[in-house]
């Protein structure tokens, strides 16, 4: 187990969202959805530690640009260092519109999160949810997931309703070999 990860749970649980990196079975299903060979801009929300950021990095083109913005600087610092081909910023989610712009970036081909929006309120959800649909160019894909065991949290049900509004269609597919299990969200723009 990585020790920063669960430092920064400890600092801050409601931010972090789990003590635990996810499983590699559930960043392989985060993202298998994206097209590779296709995507030239591939952004990731919450990092951490980098169990999305390592396959990003490994499975993008060579010519795929890929963005990572992590709110905690101690993770944004460690994923900068530990993954080099891509840009960490140490930046809140809610703020990709301006950071996509300060890049001359118009849109992405797509978002992977690792955020916890089931401890998010309604306004905080609201902001990263409709920062994330602006971004991406038709046809990109937003894959996230939430903790099953949270799934009767009004936040869960709320973050699934913006989901479904936004993008018209929420595929789900659950992950059992997780700690704890969790249901991927899959939407395209």
């Amino acid at each position: 187990m990585d020790i920063r990860f669960l430092r920064a749970f400890l600092a801050n649980p409601l931010r972090m969202g789990a003590a635990f990196p996810s499983s590699p079975m559930l960043a392989g299903e985060i993202t298998n959805p994206i097209d590779f060979a296709r995507s030239r801009v591939i952004v990731e929300l919450g990092p951490g530690t980098g169990a999305f950021t390592r396959l990003l990095a490994e499975r993008a083109h060579p010519a795929c640009r890929i963005l990572a913005l992590e709110l905690d600087p101690d993770l944004a610092r460690f994923a900068a260092a530990r993954y080099p081909r891509v840009e960490v910023i140490h930046a809140a989610a809610q703020s990709l519109p301006q950071v996509l712009a300060e890049r001359g970036i118009e849109a992405v081909d797509a978002v992977v999160s690792g955020l916890p929006f089931a401890n998010f309120g309604a306004t905080q959800q609201a902001q990263v949810v409709d920062a994330v649909r602006a971004a991406l160019r038709p046809g990109g894909s937003f894959v996230s997931y939430s903790f099953m065991h949270a799934q009767v949290l009004p936040t869960s049900r709320r973050f699934r309703r913006s989901l479904k509004a936004l993008f018209g269609r929420l595929d789900i597919h659950p992950v059992l070999l997780n700690a704890p299990p969790a249901l991927v969200y899959r939407c395209v723009a």
